[in-house]
């Protein structure tokens, strides 16, 4: 496929950000002041650059939390996300400096409550509200959308909040009247499960004539992070996945120290883009597993080395046209090329010595004792150990701690309240409000009697209503005996019936190549990406899963799958017999797993399967942790 043809929606996205943020700035007239939320900074420049922005009557651009009280006789126009806590603030800032004539724009979409927010502090009809829509779905990369809410997770299951849920649909909404009709739509979890249905609504208030003449995703899923809380907390092995973990990836973009930079000489890090328009060498490397990394970049210098030495054979006997052709055009691209891979492969040996500075291999193989269900007591042993011992990263024993705790439904009392105490007086009691966000989180937390599994029996006849009442009494307290308590989780249960551990069933590739496990070292497929293949590819068998846990009694089994057809035929939608699929991670993913999907596209050689990404957030197990704590 054309660079041209796979850029098409990411270029569409773009360019309809553009003209909406352009088109706002100039319905506002006059000279103006623009204060920008630090979280929105990466994304406003995806789309536009500050000359272009200047161009709009824009003369100055300030970061908004440090420069609200500036001396400016401009019209004051603040960019920020629509959350309540950020809104009350400012408005409380603006009523306090007595600022007269603001303009506050929310990104993606204001709440009606900020209508209320500034009746309620005098500033109604001295305060304007706008919203720029079109920033609910800003292309990242050709096949990576960023949703504009990396705090959605915790405002739903912290603050109990569930206003972006309807933001999410209407971005939905918007993205079907540019692009066409998604022919079927795939729910997995509650939170997907609730998207779908004000989806439904949504399109039932819009004729046809409104959506897009294009079909260029045939197939939508809904993904809520809640139905796999296991994976994020995996130690990252592909390479995309570790620049994130150790360099913070934000919006395609990174900031890494440069080499050789005295103190005072200017600034420290430079921003390197990961796009793959930018940089041609990440499109190969970014899903592999880090050992395999530094020896494809050596092979491609060593090619490039090759093209290096035919470039002085043609020089020799080259016209002056020729020379020219050469240096425009092949001498550039060999130079760019040669400096991508050098810097790749000073990334891979960084990320070697940092991972070499810790007990990393011990680390994997405990949280590859967690995964399989094996060395109880060694890995709880290793991390009081590691607490004990005060751990300089105070979120590596959390981690472990959060993996443990999700992939066996809690931990008995003693043990979580031994831990929660060595934590506290190795990590001091300002942890308290940490350690209870984690528990809210159902991250780490006391194993419950309700989170145990009841069977239940679907072949009760409803005239012997009293009988089944009775059955279901004695089978809940059948479940409160011991015996009950040794009964298979959630994550234990699906890791049999979907392979998600092929080293522990002993089940290698006949064939080699791309596999979802290689992400994680291939002790591992990510139980979301699996659960997306199996929806895909076949439905009936996830159908029949569903249907077990449901007769199982595992919590939230109803709401574990839930599809929806259109009623469009999709025969005129496949190009090349190509599906096309967008996968909405709702609370976000880590690059793993998206890199895992793209692995899985590669291996079925029978369907041609290209996936598109919007998470609402982008997560390193360390950076959600950190977010956790900053919550508020």
């Amino acid at each position: 496929m054309s660079d041209t043809s796979k850029w098409e929606i990411a270029d569409s996205l773009r360019q309809r950000a553009r003209d909406d943020l352009f088109g706002l700035l100039k319905s506002i007239g006059g000279t103006k002041d623009l204060f920008i939320d630090a979280d929105l900074f990466p994304l406003i420049d995806l789309t536009s650059t500050a000359s272009e922005i200047r161009q709009h009557g824009v003369e100055n651009l300030h970061k908004l939390d440090s420069a609200v009280n500036a001396k400016t006789k401009n019209k004051r126009l603040f960019l920020l996300r629509p959350n309540i806590v950020r809104f009350l603030t400012l408005a409380k800032q603006l009523r306090q400096l007595d600022i007269r004539n603001a303009h506050v724009i929310c990104v993606p979409r204001k709440f009606y409550a900020f209508e209320h927010l500034l009746e309620q502090e005098g500033l109604w009809g001295r305060c304007a509200l706008h919203e720029l829509t079109a920033f609910d779905m800003v292309a990242v990369d050709y096949d990576l959308f960023s949703m504009v809410n990396s705090h959605l997770y915790l405002n739903i299951y912290l603050d109990h909040s569930t206003d972006w849920l309807s933001t999410l649909a209407a971005s939905l909404i918007d993205f079907q009247k540019l692009f066409g009709k998604f022919s079927k739509t795939l729910a997995f979890g509650k939170l997907a499960g609730q998207v779908l249905r004000q989806l439904e609504r949504g399109e039932g208030a819009i004729s046809n004539q409104d959506f897009g003449g294009g079909k260029s995703i045939q197939t939508v899923i809904l993904f809520d992070r809640s139905v796999d809380l296991v994976t994020p907390f995996c130690s990252q092995m592909c390479y995309e996945g570790l620049l994130d973990e150790y360099f913070n990836i934000e919006a395609g973009r990174m900031k890494i120290p440069k080499s050789g930079n005295a103190e005072n000489a200017g600034p420290q890090h430079e921003l390197v883009q990961l796009s793959t328009r930018d940089d041609t060498i990440i499109e190969g490397i970014r899903a592999m597993h880090f050992s395999k990394v530094a020896q494809e970049i050596k092979a491609r210098l060593a090619r490039e080395n090759v093209l290096q030495n035919d470039f002085r054979d043609k020089v020799k006997d080259a016209s002056i046209s020729d020379l020219k052709h050469l240096v425009n055009n092949d001498v550039k691209g060999h130079i760019n090329v040669k400096k991508q891979l050098t810097r790749h492969l000073d990334l891979c040996a960084d990320i070697y010595e940092k991972k070499k500075a810790a007990d990393f291999k011990i680390q994997l193989e405990m949280e590859a004792n967690i995964l399989h269900s094996e060395n109880f007591d060694e890995i709880v042993s290793y991390i009081h150990t590691m607490i004990c011992r005060c751990e300089p990263n105070k979120y590596r024993p959390l981690q472990l701690l959060c993996l443990l705790c999700t992939a066996n439904n809690g931990l008995g009392r003693e043990l979580y309240e031994l831990l929660c105490r060595s934590y506290l007086q190795a990590y001091g009691y300002e942890n308290i409000p940490l350690l209870y966000k984690l528990e809210q989180l159902r991250f780490f937390y006391v194993k419950r009697q309700c989170d145990i599994p009841v069977p239940t029996n679907s072949a009760t006849t409803a005239g012997s209503r009293g009988e089944a009442f009775f059955k279901r009494g004695i089978q809940a307290a059948q479940n409160l005996t011991d015996k009950a308590q040794t009964q298979k989780t959630f994550f234990q249960f699906m890791r049999k019936r979907l392979n998600l551990t092929p080293d522990l069933n002993q089940q290698t590739k006949t064939v080699p190549g791309p596999d979802m496990a290689d992400v994680f070292d291939s002790i591992y497929v990510p139980l979301s990406c699996r659960l997306i293949e199996e929806a895909l590819i076949n439905d009936g068998k996830l159908a029949m899963f569903q249907h077990e846990l449901i007769q199982r009694g595992y919590p939230g089994a109803e709401d574990l799958f839930v599809q929806r057809s259109s009623g469009v035929s999709t025969r005129s939608q496949f190009h090349d017999n190509q599906q096309s699929i967008l996968i909405v991670f709702i609370g976000g993913c880590t690059q793993s797993e998206i890199n895992a999907l793209r692995m899985l596209a590669l291996s079925k050689s029978n369907v041609k399967l290209r996936f598109y990404f919007a998470p609402t957030s982008v997560w390193t197990h360390t950076r959600l942790l950190q977010e956790i704590e900053a919550s508020q």
